[in-house]
């Protein structure tokens, strides 16, 4: 009879060690910045997943733009990033229990209202735009960007985030030919971020990064 009860009480004990590794969860970082490299303070990240429990988690960023959200369950998660006077961000990601690669979102500021804006939403205009690019669907990416950015002049600040899609597309390029017409839409792109903001100093970097990806070469006028 002892022996059957310890029997019993080494199987309790095994059933419970067994319970937090069957309840692991994983975590997810990152950090939120402007499209001038600035960390933004107080910027909320929402993940959800509707297949999960809990299915909603928030975080908040700290003065350097990090976050962290732990308990998360091995599936695909929204993240939904927000700030006050920024285009809300999202992107789809696969988290599983092994340590994921921090995420970062730029957020673009907000252009507020626009004279002879689209009917749609400008905010979800972009926000969609930037899933597109997020789920590595480029092409797509760069159509709506062009779109935002012909029906809406004086959104320049979408010029930034379109040279920054135009060069990620030129490092899967094996062609030289497209490589280099995709380098030169990029810099056109970041050029005309100084034409409204001559002070942009990452754009400044870009133009001088990406002229060095063609090799030094000047295909845009100063």
């Amino acid at each position: 009879m002892t022996r059957r009860l310890h029997r019993a009480a080494f199987a309790l004990v095994a059933l419970c060690l067994a319970v937090p590794a069957a309840g692991q969860s994983a975590r997810a970082v990152g950090v939120v910045r402007d499209t001038n490299g600035h960390a933004i303070r107080s910027a909320i990240v929402r993940a959800v997943n509707a297949n999960a429990h809990p299915g909603d988690i928030t975080a908040t960023t700290d003065d350097k733009g990090r976050w962290a959200i732990i308990g998360l369950a091995s599936g695909e998660w929204r993240f939904i990033v927000e700030a006050p006077g920024f285009v809300t961000a999202a992107a789809t990601f696969a988290i599983r229990i092994a340590a994921a690669p921090p995420m970062t979102f730029t957020l673009v500021r907000d252009p507020g209202p626009l004279p002879g804006a689209l009917d749609k939403n400008i905010q979800q205009q972009i926000s969609d735009a930037n899933t597109l690019r997020d789920q590595g669907r480029l092409d797509q990416a760069i159509g709506a960007y062009d779109d935002i950015r012909a029906k809406n002049p004086k959104l320049t600040v979408v010029n930034m985030v379109l040279g920054d899609t135009y060069r990620q597309k030129a490092a899967q390029e094996h062609d030289p030919t497209a490589r280099h017409t995709l380098l030169t839409r990029a810099l056109t792109a970041y050029s005309d971020v100084l034409k409204s903001d001559g002070d942009n100093e990452r754009a400044k970097a870009a133009i001088e990064s990406t002229r060095t990806d063609l090799g030094g070469s000047d295909t845009v006028n100063k």
